[in-house]
């Protein structure tokens, strides 16, 4: 039986944005597309009807493998968004999360978390490339799209 390979990787940075704006815009998944490079595309699905906020969200997104398709179903937090795959064609499965905290009245510590499960015949060291420049892609982008 041969065992699915994961690659995880976890940066944190700061940003120079309120606490409640940067989370208001890690939430607003139909807009990551314009701060994260390698999503093309993000649909919002369904929303929690207690607090409105994002429950399920299908993306399309460009890697160095092609393009890959796939729904994420999430939780959040007060200082948290966490999600989990439902489906996909390129990955068997991901769980990611971002965590925010507090540093000043403009100034908020961001953590992404990001495990990805896949069959991809790639060598570890270029999947731990991939998957470090994709939270490091995705950490940048959101730091340059709130501090423009």
């Amino acid at each position: 039986m041969s065992r699915v390979p994961s690659d995880h990787a976890r940066q944190t940075i700061e940003i120079g944005a309120s606490y409640d704006e940067v989370l208001a815009t890690l939430r607003d998944i139909e807009r990551q597309s314009e701060w994260i490079p390698e999503i093309l595309e993000a649909e919002l699905l369904e929303v929690y009807q207690d607090d409105d906020l994002p429950a399920t969200a299908r993306f399309s997104a460009s890697s160095s493998v092609g393009t890959d398709h796939y729904t994420l179903s999430y939780e959040h937090a007060d200082d948290a968004m966490s999600w989990t795959m439902l489906e996909g064609r390129l990955q068997t499965g991901q769980e990611g999360c971002y965590t925010l905290s507090k540093r000043g009245p403009r100034r908020t510590e961001v953590s992404y978390d990001l495990t990805i499960h896949h069959h991809l015949p790639l060598p570890g060291f270029v999947r731990s490339r991939v998957i470090k420049g994709l939270v490091d892609h995705t950490l940048t982008g959101l730091k340059g799209h709130l501090e423009a």
